[in-house]
């Protein structure tokens, strides 16, 4: 039965990136791709990186999920610039990871239609197309072995020959002559590696049951293991530490049990708010009224500035010039419609005005496939100042109409 954790996440995307990897080293493209898996920037539903690639020694299901996300476009930018020797290999293979990745997240899809089915197999067949471009790094420890073992064998047997023929050579000569047989030795090495290199294994055989199990069975997200992984920390691992580590068994039952009544408590509290007329927002603690034309509740306003009440002050905060501000005010005002809380459009008027400064918003984005849950996208404005530590940042924000 296909499994998003073991067959997807923990196999073929570990698997891809071993050989993209590969990939890179022979192309000299790895420290392009680590700078840019530094400067991934915030998404709504996505975990930035906390370390560096190659600071990550252990990749589990939640790790291996947030890179299937980003690796089109890390892998994009590190193979910017081709050379024209290198342009059809690194096209081939932005068209293999990308390949792979959209059937993945098809795959997560909870309801299915025909067509979705059929981008996912179109996305298979373009998979297994293009996957030729990391064959060579694509070696297991027998197929290694064999080369191994000959290529011993065949550096023995030329020594022994360049032993005999030894005092018939300069010291040029002999070097010459090593230079060109490690040269034969690696050529036949990377020939043998490529003739017994394969993509026939089991993980990868499972990709062409997707399709027709979820034709047969549903959504493959009704049975994949990875719901039973995660459940491994609430069921049994914290129950386990809030115990005495005596008799663990009955008090890990009991933690449980207590953590599921509370839950189903929650979860029905929060049927009743959705009939009276509010959606909660999850893991905010917010309430929020419905709105009867299924629009997305509106947006929260953080992190008030200190000593902003005027206009000047709220640009002498933002280190912009009055009267650019200004005059980006009068252009909204301009382009928005007509109704009772019209901003003046005189400047004198509006100079005036009490101003609040807020240094975050709070964008509410509805979870795909499930409208009636949001998770929130926290855009900041820092103006000139730091965050985090680090640089100034200010994020763009789009307004549709």
């Amino acid at each position: 039965m296909p499994d998003h954790l073991h067959n997807i996440y923990l196999g073929l995307l570990k698997h891809m990136m071993e050989w993209v990897e590969g990939f890179l080293k022979k192309h000299k493209r790895q420290q392009a791709f680590y700078d840019a898996w530094k400067e991934i920037p915030p998404y709504p539903g996505f975990s930035v990186p906390k370390k560096a690639y190659r600071e990550i020694t252990q990749w589990h299901g939640k790790e291996m999920r947030n890179l299937g996300r980003c690796i089109s476009a890390v892998l994009a930018s590190a193979l910017r610039n081709p050379g024209s020797s290198q342009y059809q290999d690194f096209k081939s293979a932005l068209k293999y990871v990308s390949a792979l990745v959209h059937f993945t997240l098809m795959a997560q899809y909870r309801s299915h239609t025909p067509d979705t089915l059929s981008y996912m197999e179109s996305y298979l067949q373009t998979f297994h197309r293009t996957k030729v471009i990391v064959l060579e790094f694509r070696t297991s420890k027998a197929t290694r072995a064999q080369p191994n073992r000959q290529n011993q064998e065949l550096r023995e047997l030329m020594a022994d020959q360049r032993a005999k023929e030894v005092r018939h050579r300069t010291v040029a000569n002999r070097r010459r002559l090593a230079d060109q047989e490690r040269v034969q030795r690696s050529d036949r090495r990377a020939d043998l590696i490529r003739r017994e290199n394969h993509f026939n294994f089991m993980k990868m055989h499972y990709l062409t049951h997707f399709a027709s199990d979820v034709r047969r069975f549903g959504s493959t997200s009704m049975y994949s293991t990875e719901i039973g992984e995660l459940a491994h920390k609430d069921q049994i691992k914290d129950g386990y530490r809030r115990s005495n580590k005596n008799d663990a068994a009955r008090q890990i039952l009991s933690h449980y049990g207590r953590q599921h009544a509370l839950g189903i408590r929650l979860q029905t509290i929060e049927a009743l708010s959705k009939v009276e007329g509010v959606i909660v927002v999850e893991d905010s603690g917010m309430e929020m009224p419905t709105v009867p034309s299924r629009r997305t509740p509106r947006w929260v306003l953080k992190v008030r500035m200190k000593n902003t009440s005027t206009l000047p002050e709220l640009c002498t905060a933002l280190d912009i010039h009055y009267s650019n501000m200004m005059e980006e005010i009068l252009r909204f005002i301009r382009q928005t419609g007509a109704d009772d809380q019209r901003l003046p459009a005189d400047p004198a008027e509006l100079g005036l005005l009490p101003v609040e400064g807020f240094a975050q918003l709070e964008i509410l984005v509805p979870d795909f496939q499930e409208t009636d849950r949001f998770q929130i996208h926290r855009a900041r404005c820092t103006g000139t100042r730091a965050f985090h530590n680090g640089g100034s940042r200010n994020d763009w924000v789009h307004q549709q109409k």
